[in-house]
Order: C-alpha cells, then structure tokens, then sequence
C-alpha cells in the first residue's frame, strides 16, 4: 500500500500557490493535482480539504464555475470528515461566493452564515474579515451601497492592522468599485491605484488585471479614453496570458463601452458579441446582465430600438433576479424611454 507524503504535498501545494499568483493558472492546477494524488490516503487531514479548496479558487477565477463549485463540495466534505472548523467555515465561504456568481444571493447569505458562524468558533480572524467583505459585495449586489461600505471599510481595517497586503487589494478593488457605482471617480481612481500599487509589489498578476480593469471603467466614466483603452488593453492582455475568462470577458465589455463612447457602434457590437460568447458557460448572471445593458445602450445609439428593447427587458429580468434593484430600476427607466 503507498502513503501519503504530507511534507511533499505541501511543498507542491506552496508551489502551486506561488504559481497562482504569478498568473500561471496551468502549472498550478497541475502541481494542485500531484499534492492531491500523494493525499489521496489521507482523508482526514485538513491540508486534503485546503488543497481542494484552493484548487477550486483558481478554477473560480479562471471563470469555470461547475469545476470550482465541485472542488469546493469535495472540499467541505473532508473538512467534515476531519472536523477542522477552520476547513469547513472555508469551505461554506466559498460555496456562498458561487451561490452569489450564480445570482443565488439568499443561498449565499445562508452560507455565509454558517461560514461566520464557524469561523468566529474556530478563532479564525482573518477568514470572519473576508466573509465581512464578501457580505459587502452582496450589498452592494442589492443595492444597499452604505451597508456595503460599512463592511468593506471594518474589513479593511482589519487587514491593515494585520498587514495583510493581500486582502487589503482585495478590499480596495471593491470599494474602488463601490465608489464609481456612487460617481465618487477620483476617490475610485485614489482606491484602485492603491490596490494595483500592493498587488504589482506583491506580484500578484491575477488581482493586478482585476483592478486595472475596474480602473478602466472610471476612465471612461470621466472621459479619458485613451486611458482606459490602455488599461482595457492590459487587463485583457493578461488575462489572455492566463485563459482568465472572467476577465477576459469583462474586458471585451468595457472595450465595447469605449467603442461606443468614440461612435465606433458596429465594432461595439461586434465586441459586445465576442464578451456574450465568451461569458457562456461563467454562470455570472451580473456579468451577463452588464453585457445586456452595454448592447441595449449601443443598439439604440444605431436607431435600432427594438433590439435595445429586447437586451433591455433580458437585462432588466437578470438584474432583478439576482437581486440588484438599482439596475434593475435604471433599465427599466430606459425601457420607458423608448419610443412605443
């Protein structure tokens, strides 16, 4: 019979961590994959669930949302069978964040429920930190903008207190997004460059091209579109690099967008085709729901109202389904505008 070899799996599993952040999502699900076969014997160590829970992430960001929610499942069932409290409350976090992509926001209050209920039993500060910026997003999902800022800025002081650069980029991409969502542009502009400045220190490509991105939507918010198709451009680059695509597809949006700002309205629809393509098989009903209204907007700006109509009203049902009032208010406002 083979055993498991604990300190080479975890070596494979720094290993594939430090991959992770370097953007190469490729050799990282594969060194996942070699820790994971010398665990295969040991399924009541908590590093078996870890190891899961973390390869699931990379899935998670790479846009492969069944792949990860499968990894996260297995996860919380050896965090069960080794009774870790902090596995499991891991587990049930991230659970509830593919609960939240899947528009499912009471299933992933739920979960980040029992997530807080475990961690806070386990000691754990750091994990009751990000559930206390996960439950942010899902406020500023609904539309309950100060809630949200409550939460973003008592887990950002938590990681600032503990030096945290990692959690702090975090927190600052969506509050930098928090604050373009409220007009609030150069406090935006303020928060995203910080959280680039820590994430290009740290090396960390992955948050980088997330954050360049939403800095690329406050250029064009402001008008600066030289700007944000340079940021558009290495967001999306990047991305490439990695096969993100999550991002990938948030890029051709936002590319979209500034196509249509500059009146280039077929090549934003033509983009706008490229992002919806590209989004299937995410399982993000607010990234389809975005790419709904962009086409709506770029329709209309070609005299093409029904087709404005049609996005509109698919858009105005995404949002309202998962949740998010605020827009789904703002498209029905434009649905009223147009002509009968």
């Amino acid at each position: 019979m083979t055993h498991a070899d604990p300190g080479g799996a975890r070596g494979l599993i720094g290993l594939a961590r430090e991959a992770e952040q370097r953007g190469d999502a490729v050799r990282s699900l594969r060194l996942y994959d070699d820790a994971l076969s010398l665990l295969a014997d040991e399924t009541d160590l908590p590093l078996l669930a870890d190891a899961l829970r973390w390869k699931g992430t990379v899935h998670r960001e790479q846009g492969e949302t069944e792949v990860a929610y499968r990894c996260y499942q297995q996860s919380l069932v050896h965090a069960d069978a080794c009774g870790s409290l902090n596995a499991r409350a891991a587990a049930y976090n991230c659970l509830a964040i593919i609960a939240q992509r899947r528009g499912n926001l009471t299933e992933s209050e739920q979960l980040y429920a029992q997530a807080s209920e475990l961690a806070a039993k386990a000691g754990d500060v750091r994990l009751l930190s990000m559930i206390e910026q996960n439950l942010g997003v899902l406020l500023n999902m609904r539309g309950n903008l100060v809630a949200a800022e409550a939460r973003y800025s008592s887990s950002l002081g938590s990681f600032d207190g503990a030096n945290d650069e990692e959690a702090v980029s975090w927190v600052l991409n969506n509050i930098g997004m928090l604050y373009t969502k409220l007009g609030h542009y150069q406090r935006a502009i303020e928060t995203l460059e910080r959280g680039l400045a820590i994430a290009k220190t740290r090396g960390d490509t992955v948050v980088e091209s997330i954050l360049t991105l939403n800095l690329a939507e406050v250029w064009v918010a402001v008008g600066k579109l030289d700007q944000a198709e340079d940021a558009c451009r290495a967001s999306f680059d990047g991305a490439s690099t990695r096969g993100d695509h999550l991002t990938i597809a948030g890029a051709l949006k936002c590319r979209a967008r500034i196509e249509r700002e500059r009146g280039a309205f077929d090549a934003s629809i033509a983009t706008l085709r490229i992002a919806i393509f590209e989004a299937e098989g995410l399982e993000d009903r607010l990234l389809q729901a975005e790419m709904l209204r962009e086409f709506g907007q770029t329709s209309r700006a070609l005299g093409n109202p029904e087709e404005a109509r049609l996005a509109w009203r698919e858009a105005a049902e995404s949002f309202e389904d998962v949740g998010a009032r605020h827009e789904a208010a703002e498209i029905n406002a434009l649905l009223a505008s147009l002509p009968s």
